[in-house]
């Protein structure tokens, strides 16, 4: 998601400290209309989920979840902390790209056509669909109890409140085996590749790819990917939605692993 953004601030589309109001009119709601695309981005928006309870089929309707975001008040005061826009920066970040892009491509397109055609978000047919791998839910040990306390507002933040219920881990992973799900375009929680297309994906934000004979220029100049890995979380502050995890996030919405994962080297950033 990170990366299909930058690609529209490389060209010029998006601009990451612009309004979200500015391209997207409706979203100013609620005294929305300061929010800027680093701040979705980054997860300081104060819109981790919106106040209706929600099914699984709410998220396969894209007008309503957008109009109910453009609608949303925000839950904290956009800019002044930060919290995992679990499911919500999904449709935030995939309604703006659908609007700037002159083609005005869906997400799941954009993504198939500018970054890689093996990165589905919204399966396109049943050959591929054959391709899919399920999920299989993990044997559970009634001798230890590993699930996380969750308060109200983690809890309808992670579960797009109520849509994949936590508490039910058997019914979330059979509506991800779902073929409907599958089809639908869920931009922060469906995506299906394989593991050469995320490699190549992430190969090309850095730099030039020779793949079978086949050169593939770098996807973004290099002072795009400093601002979109530019870290814009203050030391030490808390998810508010994570269980006050200290992550850390860019300007760009990629997460920055540098600070926690010293091993992996300086400048690590990533989050798929």
């Amino acid at each position: 998601m990170a990366a299909a953004v930058a690609l529209c601030v490389e060209n010029g589309w998006l601009d990451y400290d612009a309004p979200v109001a500015q391209y997207w009119p409706e979203f100013s709601a609620n005294n929305k209309e300061n929010i800027l695309l680093r701040d979705v981005l980054s997860h300081r928006a104060g819109l981790p989920f919106v106040d209706q309870q929600l099914t699984v089929n709410d998220t396969f309707d894209w007008s309503r979840m957008t109009s109910l975001l453009a609608s949303q008040k925000p839950h904290w005061e956009p800019g002044t902390a930060h919290g995992y826009h679990a499911h919500t920066i999904g449709y935030i970040v995939g309604e703006l790209i659908h609007r700037v892009d002159p083609q005005h491509r869906s997400y799941g397109q954009f993504v198939r056509d500018e970054l890689d055609n093996e990165f589905y978000v919204g399966v396109p047919n049943d050959k591929v669909e054959a391709r899919v791998a399920p999920l299989i839910q993990k044997q559970e040990n009634s001798n230890t109890n590993d699930a996380l306390p969750m308060d109200q507002f983690t809890e309808k933040a992670l579960t797009c409140n109520g849509a994949f219920p936590m508490k039910q881990p058997s019914k979330t992973i059979i509506a991800f085996n779902e073929a409907r799900l599958h089809r639908a375009e869920l931009p922060a929680s469906n995506g299906i590749t394989n593991a050469r297309s995320l490699a190549r994906i992430y190969a090309l934000l850095i730099g030039d790819v020779n793949e079978n004979g086949e050169k593939k220029k770098c996807l973004l100049k290099e002072q795009t990917l400093a601002r979109a890995t530019k870290n814009v979380t203050p030391p030490g502050e808390p998810d508010r939605t994570l269980f006050g995890w200290p992550t850390v996030y860019g300007m760009g919405g990629f997460e920055i692993y540098s600070d926690d994962f010293k091993t992996l080297g300086s400048n690590v950033f990533g989050h798929t």
